[in-house]
């Protein structure tokens, strides 16, 4: 069931969820909360980089409640967005879901066998819509959305559908950063990080390498 908010309505809720940060008791449980909810958001199609970005340093300077806000404010906004949400995955998770490698799928964006690809957003892992499809050598397509639901399937099958832990998705993340790695000889700082003159590609590149050492420190800091 899908509840559909007015504008008004959608302004008083994001206003209530302000005041009830507010109003919650500010001791040790509220920096576990925000963290709760800022892993949800991550995990889900709501993730948002910069927010994300914006709530570990608000808790980094000891302002959990600050953090609270921003994060209560940003579902109620897209649970009351009239947008459906769609679900973006990174490119390791899309990797499981054919059953190749992180490389190969960048060899496939790159020759364009995925159709509904947005640009990469500056500064922004790049993640790929559960709407894209995928075309085959033989022209035969197939989306995103699919594939996951057919690995999830089989997952299933085999009794290994647990939810991720923590340190499977690190292991994923430094699977594409080794992707980088490889790519370029070396580590970023080694590499793309010491130049000021590369290509658009490489420009491209380092901005999705350098999200991805981000989001490695994050998860290593809530270790």
């Amino acid at each position: 069931m899908m509840y559909m908010l007015k504008v008004k309505e959608r302004e008083r809720a994001i206003s209530a969820a302000m005041e009830l940060a507010k109003e919650a008791p500010q001791d040790d449980r509220m920096p576990l909360v925000v963290k709760a909810l800022a892993n949800y958001i991550e995990k889900s199609s709501l993730g948002n980089r910069d927010l994300l970005r914006e709530v570990d340093g608000l808790l980094v300077r000891r302002d959990p409640r600050s953090a609270l806000q921003r994060v209560l404010a940003h579902m109620v906004e897209m649970g009351a967005s009239e947008e459906p949400a769609v679900r973006k995955y990174t490119t390791g998770e899309v990797a499981r879901f054919f059953g190749v490698s992180i490389q190969t799928i960048h060899n496939w964006i790159a020759q364009g066998r995925f159709k509904g690809i947005p640009k990469r957003e500056r500064g922004k892992q790049f993640r790929i819509p559960e709407t894209a499809m995928y075309v085959s050598p033989f022209g035969e397509p197939i989306s995103v959305a699919e594939a996951a639901e057919m690995y999830a399937r089989q997952q299933k099958r085999l009794g290994l559908d647990k939810p991720m832990t923590d340190e499977e998705e690190l292991a994923i993340l430094r699977r594409e950063a080794a992707y980088f790695e490889q790519k370029y000889g070396g580590s970023y700082e080694e590499t793309l990080g010491r130049r000021t003159d590369l290509t658009p590609e490489e420009e491209r590149d380092a901005e999705e390498w350098l999200s991805l050492i981000r989001s490695i420190e994050r998860r290593m800091k809530r270790s």
